[in-house]
């Protein structure tokens, strides 16, 4: 009987904009998880996650750059749709989606969240969140109420408040998605727990993925420049100590994401 190995994957942005949908896609997935469960500690956590969407896009104009990169993708795999070996259908489908995506981004007029900004119970808490510790009932006596209402009260304010991003959020999805599935894995070696590689500069990876067997002992460090990568195998077994190099060799899968 075979055995299906299981893998952990590690991820190093290589700009600024993919770094960027990253922060948004853990966001994403922390407000969706919270929002599920419904209790009071998971509510906490899911209006923060909405307070740090409202920073994260107010600093950005991210709402421009998921469009430019979902109209670069889209062109990109137009291209593909003339080559052989290519499942039509699925190419198709995907054009579709991203094509949908597009329409829907280009339609948002202002800033995204504009509406959910202005939430005044979101402000309240937004002013609190400096202060050190928790915010206590007697901090916002206006939040142990609402904490107090129906978990269906809550949950339908709490997806009234993230409706500006959803489509946001469906945008890095698919994204990261196209990027993630972009090339298939190529098996390596770090010889004493080092690897290097050169970039060739006609290709532009902006995502690097190293796969190591789960549960594995090290991890990888990965430090991206302009002309190769570099990626360093660390061991911490304590972590009150500093890591240290593994040195023996390591087999792992890499994929360099471009498209």
């Amino acid at each position: 009987m075979n055995t299906v190995t299981e893998f952990y994957t590690y991820e190093q942005p290589t700009n600024e904009r993919i770094r960027a949908f990253l922060r948004l896609e853990k966001l994403f997935r922390q407000f969706n998880f919270h929002l599920r469960q419904g209790n009071a500690w998971s509510n906490d956590i899911a209006i923060d996650s909405i307070n740090e969407l409202l920073a994260f896009t107010s600093r950005s104009d991210i709402k421009l750059e998921a469009l430019k990169e979902l109209e670069r993708q889209h062109a990109r795999l137009e291209r593909l749709s003339t080559r052989a070996h290519i499942d039509k259908n699925q190419l198709e489908s995907l054009l579709i989606k991203q094509k949908k995506l597009i329409m829907e981004l280009q339609s948002i007029q202002g800033q995204l969240g504009q509406n959910t900004q202005s939430i005044e119970l979101l402000s309240a808490i937004r002013q609190k969140s400096s202060i050190p510790g928790c915010i206590c009932d007697f901090d916002l006596p206006v939040y142990q109420y609402w904490q107090s209402l129906p978990e269906s009260t809550r949950k339908s304010h709490l997806q009234k408040w993230f409706e500006p991003f959803k489509i946001l959020d469906h945008s890095v999805h698919l994204i990261l998605d196209v990027l993630r599935h972009s090339v298939e894995d190529s098996n390596e070696i770090a010889t004493n727990g080092f690897f290097q590689k050169s970039i060739d500069t006609n290709q532009a990876i902006q995502l690097l993925r190293i796969s190591i067997v789960a549960n594995s002992n090290y991890y990888p460090e990965i430090s991206a420049g302009k002309h190769r990568f570099s990626i360093r195998f660390m061991s911490n077994e304590d972590p009150s100590s500093r890591p240290e190099q593994y040195n023996e060799n390591i087999n792992f899968k890499l994929n360099l994401c471009t498209i």
